[in-house]
């Protein structure tokens, strides 16, 4: 197998079963939905660079040799995780089975697990918490990594169970009495050079996490696991919505896109959160902010967004049963889903 001299890291697989027809249409309609560049293209193998590196794909008899190759070791973990999360999606026996030639790394920590010192807590209006940590290393959240996992640990389990490589490349995670709570949230803000980071919790009654977060004391060690999911959409017509638990991801993606931006921004909350929490909007893009609608409201306001606006790419975030309505809906139009980011950031019990 070939790979590219640039790349210091890499590591090689011949999973069982995987058809290279099947896996190079898969792949190469993906890297067309995100703007991945093709670096080669034979009816033999085929290559595709990201922001962390490159997947190389080549037909060797009856098998086929996967390679991901990577200028950091963190960086290959990553590509190595979302390939075979991808294949537990289309064959999952198959991913199960995959062994990659590093397995040496195997009962190991990820690499993107992260131990922070809590340096500050402060508040944002009287819904939100913001807190500061500081990690020793920032370097593979990008501008538009805007997602991680917040680890909290189960009270009363002492020493704590923290997450390991599987033998095939992907994270295990405690299970039972040791299972992690582990939500996402949007990074808010963060300085690469101090190794500071900020992220948002909004104080909802009964929260585990809220109920952390009010409690913690700045020294703290924090963990987390990212970046993980989500970015900064790839647009300058936007129609955004969602509810509270929302509004620091649109702040992020609003101070993130150009001024040039153009769309309008939903946003459902309650009790005033709106009145203090800060929006910097570019000038092209109005925000409408609404009291709590019944259930199913946000959607339809979401549907009738895009009969007017329908070349603007949709953000969507908010109660899983509301998302599945904007799903469902988007689905039936037949538009590309790299228009569009639907994701559930909270369920009902």
């Amino acid at each position: 197998m070939t790979l590219r001299p640039k790349f210091p890291h890499y590591a090689v697989t011949r999973p069982d079963g995987l058809s290279f027809t099947s896996i190079q249409r898969t792949v190469l309609h993906e890297a067309q939905q995100h703007n991945l560049s093709v670096t080669e293209q034979t009816d033999k193998a085929f290559a595709v660079e990201t922001h962390y590196g490159q997947y190389r794909f080549e037909q060797e008899g009856e098998r086929i040799a996967v390679a991901v190759a990577s200028s950091r070791r963190d960086w290959l973990f990553l590509l190595k995780d979302q390939f075979v999360k991808r294949l537990e999606e289309l064959q999952p026996d198959t991913a199960n089975a995959l062994r990659w030639s590093d397995s040496s790394a195997a009962g190991e920590p990820p690499l993107n697990l992260h131990f922070a010192d809590l340096q500050s807590v402060s508040a944002i209006g009287t819904s939100f918490l913001r807190l500061r940590v500081r990690l020793a290393d920032l370097s593979t959240f990008t501008d538009d990594s805007i997602h991680f996992r917040l680890l909290l640990p189960p009270e009363g389990i002492d020493p704590v169970e923290w997450p390991v490589l599987a033998e095939n490349g992907t994270t295990v995670w405690p299970q039972g009495k040791n299972a992690l709570h582990r939500p996402v949230y949007t990074v808010r803000w963060l300085d690469k050079a101090a190794g500071l980071l900020d992220f948002d919790v909004f104080l909802h009654d009964g929260g585990r996490i809220t109920n952390w977060a009010q409690n913690v004391q700045p020294g703290a060690t924090v963990a987390l696991i990212g970046p993980v999911g989500g970015g900064i959409p790839s647009t300058q017509r936007l129609l955004a919505f969602g509810d509270e638990t929302a509004l620091p991801a649109i702040a992020r993606i609003l101070e993130m896109l150009p001024d040039s931006t153009i769309g309008h921004v939903t946003i459902a909350t309650r009790d005033g959160a709106f009145c203090a929490y800060p929006l910097t909007t570019p000038t092209g893009v109005s925000v409408s902010w609404i009291e709590t609608p019944p259930s199913g409201a946000l959607a339809e306001l979401a549907k009738a967004a895009q009969d007017e606006l329908p070349n603007h790419f949709l953000w969507f975030a908010a109660e899983k049963s509301e998302v599945l309505r904007v799903r469902e809906d988007y689905k039936s139009r037949g538009k590309d889903n790299a228009n569009a980011y639907i994701s559930a950031f909270w369920s009902k019990p």
